[in-house]
């Protein structure tokens, strides 16, 4: 039984570490840039994505469409390469790994069934917030990266390239970031037939960005109406550059109540220190000096 439970905690634990700990991002973008090109080269962590892989069909049976589409939203906004039972896999790897990594540590006759419970929840609930996280990141350098690019973009149309050109310039050309792999999957979606169109919106629903869907949006209605793609950028970079002002202004604001409970934790009560400690002593000896 013993062995049977160390064996449990290798292949979690093996598994755990090359599924949670993938490829750096910047390579995973600049290969993906590379277009037209196979990689060759052999990725890290290859065994365990297809140990994952592997066990990824005995998820299928499982009906559960909400939580899949929820599931397959969250992995597209995190900008993940997992599948949908992929990502299973290593929740219930996480309800495996914990509660086994216990009773490793407590011995078996000493395991107490409430903590083998709480820690497998806690094993489910890991990945969504490690996902969370990732997707909150991705987010934030999407809208941090959003003005300069659409002010690169509008350089580039304005001197007589066509939309899809200078995406694929700014794609070939600018450093990594989200922004510029999701536009590279925008251009990559055009070569493949889809119209611009459904590529901007298939980009504007897997984001899920205010600025990108305002973005998206105006690109779309002037395809539609057959207006200037470059004065319609012209007043997203104006609108975007604005919305970073307003971004900047309301972090100011907050900056105060952040300092509130370092202020209150750490500061006030050397002060405190400083200022009553002198009379409290002298207080404790025997007051003032006054008879």
């Amino acid at each position: 039984m013993v062995y049977l439970i160390y064996s449990f905690v290798f292949i979690a634990t093996f598994s755990l570490t090359f599924l949670l700990f993938p490829k750096a991002s910047d390579k995973v973008i600049r290969e993906r840039l590379v277009i037209g090109e196979k990689i060759a080269k052999r990725k890290p962590f290859a065994f365990g994505r297809e140990l994952l892989r592997a066990f990824a069909p005995l998820n299928k049976p499982l009906k559960l469409k909400s939580l899949r589409q929820k599931t397959k939203k969250a992995l597209a906004s995190a900008g993940s390469s997992f599948s949908v039972d992929e990502f299973f896999v290593i929740k219930e790897l996480g309800i495996i790994f914990l509660p086994l990594l216990y009773v490793m540590v407590v011995d078996l006759a000493n395991a107490q069934p409430v903590w083998i419970v709480a820690l497998a929840g806690i094993g489910f609930i890991l990945p969504d917030f490690w996902l969370k996280q990732k997707a909150k990141a991705r987010n934030n350098a999407i809208i941090k990266a959003l003005p300069n690019t659409i002010d690169l973009l509008n350089l580039a149309v304005g001197a007589g390239l066509d939309f899809m050109v200078a995406v694929k310039k700014m794609v070939e050309w600018s450093k990594p970031n989200p922004l510029v792999e999701e536009l590279h999957q925008v251009w990559q979606e055009t070569n493949m037939g889809t119209t611009r169109r459904n590529a901007l919106r298939n980009m504007g629903r897997r984001l899920n960005i205010p600025e990108i869907s305002s973005f998206v949006r105006t690109l779309v209605q002037a395809d539609r109406m057959g207006t200037s793609i470059g004065e319609a950028l012209q007043m997203q970079a104006e609108e975007a550059l604005f919305l970073r002002f307003q971004r900047g202004e309301r972090e100011a604001l907050k900056a105060p109540i952040k300092m509130l409970f370092p202020l209150m934790v750490f500061i006030l009560p050397v002060v405190l220190i400083i200022v009553a400690g002198p009379i409290a002593l002298q207080f404790l000896q025997g007051g003032y000096g006054l008879r």
